[in-house]
């Protein structure tokens, strides 16, 4: 297994993560259950540091579409551009998670203010992460832009074969 594979594996996990960790949280923090907002706050954590073998890795999956027929450099560095900032933001919703975590260690409940200041970053994170995905998608997926036919050529002749 090579970072092409480690990038393509784990890339779902920083968008959909944070989704599921919002429910959660919400779910948790409006029924005033602190085991939800524990385990959302947990689900964070743990998303924040799967997404650090889904950055560093890449810079892999970038050479490895390089000078492939069909894709576009300004598409890739498109994609890596808005992959830094979201990772930076996860990373620091996830320290934010931790903290809230560790402070909560000491009493029964979680502080109200620092769960409502994760629900920010959350979706803050989940949305710069949605348009990361989107934008690493439309490199090899021009389908995803309406576009599938003028990026391949393979649509082009299948649909001339039917026109017959």
């Amino acid at each position: 297994m090579n970072g092409v594979h480690i990038h393509l594996l784990l890339n779902h996990f920083p968008i959909l993560g944070p989704l599921f960790a919002l429910a959660l949280l919400l779910f948790g923090y409006f029924l005033k259950k602190d085991i939800l907002c524990r385990a959302a706050l947990w689900t964070l954590v743990v998303v924040s540091l799967i997404t650090i073998p889904v950055f560093l890795s890449g810079e892999e999956a970038e050479h490895s579409v390089e000078g492939i027929i069909g894709v576009s450099e300004v598409s890739i560095e498109e994609h890596e551009e808005q992959a830094e900032l979201a990772y930076w933001t996860m990373l620091v919703s996830g320290a934010i998670a931790l903290g809230t975590l560790l402070a909560g260690r000491k009493s029964e409940s979680l502080n109200r203010i620092l769960l409502a200041i994760n629900i920010a970053f959350i979706v803050v994170s989940f949305l710069l992460m949605a348009r990361t995905g989107n934008s690493g998608g439309s490199i090899r997926h021009p389908e995803i832009h309406g576009t599938s036919a003028d990026a391949s050529g393979a649509y082009g002749e299948e649909e001339s074969l039917h026109e017959d």
